[in-house]
């Protein structure tokens, strides 16, 4: 039977990478469904069908979809509890063509405002169609459940891979300079990791060897180190990190900045304030950015946003933060500059982005100070 599509896979570019279809725009019809309309789901950024007396939810017919495609199509909507149904729709010739469609489960979210679709593709229509790239290659490994619950990371993944894009390239070799050979999926999950035979373009013009690479594909992330500069003090959080524990460390417990993933549809700043609210409770009021680097791209992909962030740290302001629905339990530090000043002259710290957030911060006090 035809599918009826009323929401985000009207995105020709998704619709052609979930459905596996590349002649897919060639099957498709308008059509709509009297008696409906397509609103925003509150809170959410994509659209849900409901009953409406004075509405019409307009959408398209998608003619001929083969087993494949319509399998594809199922494991895609499954991983986020959608079923196909059957009902009625009215073509562009005013006949009615019996369809199915993919919704949600009955009352599960609430409609808003009309659903603005131009303006969900411009915002979203590139993040979502490269994030189910990643998505559709683990048809084969993973339950549509198991896709659906580390969605959100590959869509994490996915704008991460957007914001390296719009990087400006400065330096005279670029991406051109490099042949991909193969490259394999050996896990997925809340991180991945890929391995990789490619060639790159040697300093003498030639290409190199092919070599093999195995890289832990991660996420950008936010770094801010908090600093009151009225009363000259910065805040800390501690907690336990398994990497170091893994690693043989007797002390896995470390101290480190406000840290934290930066979620897709954020910018690193609107992450780094986020994390400071969470881990920490307190709210920043300025930011200075100190770089933009990779902690190890021998390896992995992380990305670090590290700034400095001005706040008032009164004194009290040490406490408990994180959420409990990620596993997060921190504790909170106020130091005074000179405390902390000595502590990162001694080398007693050690995270990275800790001892660049703090030379900065060294560097740049009393322009701080004088300006507080």
């Amino acid at each position: 039977m035809d599918l009826f599509v009323f929401g985000t896979l009207l995105h020709v570019p998704l619709l052609k990478v979930v459905s596996g279809d590349v002649d897919v725009s060639r099957r498709i019809i308008w059509a709509a469904r009297p008696g409906y309309s397509v609103s925003r789901v509150e809170g959410q950024v994509f659209p849900v069908m409901h009953a409406d007396p004075n509405g019409v939810a307009e959408g398209v017919i998608v003619q001929g979809l083969d087993d494949v495609a319509l399998a594809r199509l199922d494991y895609y909507e499954q991983a986020f509890d959608y079923q196909r149904i059957e009902f009625t729709v009215f073509d562009q010739n005013e006949q009615p063509r019996n369809v199915t469609a993919y919704v949600p489960p009955l009352d599960r979210w609430q409609p808003s405002e009309p659903w603005d679709r131009e303006g969900w593709i411009a915002s979203h229509g590139e993040l979502t169609t490269l994030t189910a790239l990643e998505a559709m290659g683990v048809m084969d490994s993973k339950t549509a459940d198991q896709m659906g619950r580390v969605y959100p990371m590959m869509m994490v993944r996915a704008a991460s891979r957007l914001r390296a894009e719009k990087t400006p390239k400065t330096n005279s070799f670029g991406r051109s300079d490099v042949s991909v050979i193969e490259r394999t999926n050996a896990y997925t999950g809340f991180c991945n990791l890929d391995d990789v035979d490619l060639k790159f373009r040697r300093f003498d013009g030639l290409m190199s060897a092919p070599v093999n690479r195995t890289v832990f594909v991660g996420a950008d992330c936010a770094i801010v180190l908090p600093y009151d500069p009225v009363r000259d003090r910065v805040l800390l959080v501690e907690q336990f990190r398994v990497g170091a524990y893994m690693r043989g460390d007797p002390n896995p417990w470390t101290v480190e900045p406000v840290a934290g993933i930066i979620d897709a549809g954020e910018d690193p700043e609107q992450a780094a304030r986020r994390e400071a609210e969470e881990e920490a409770g307190i709210i920043l009021r300025e930011m200075r950015c100190v770089s933009a680097s990779y902690p190890s791209p021998g390896s992995t992909t992380e990305h670090f946003y590290v700034y400095v962030g001005i706040t008032d740290l009164p004194d009290g302001s040490e406490g408990l933060g994180g959420k409990l629905s990620e596993a997060e339990d921190i504790r909170s530090h106020l130091m005074d500059w000179a405390d902390f000043d000595r502590a990162l002259s001694a080398g007693d710290f050690r995270m990275m982005p800790l001892i660049v957030a703090g030379q900065w911060l060294s560097r740049n006090r009393e322009s701080l100070r004088a300006s507080a």
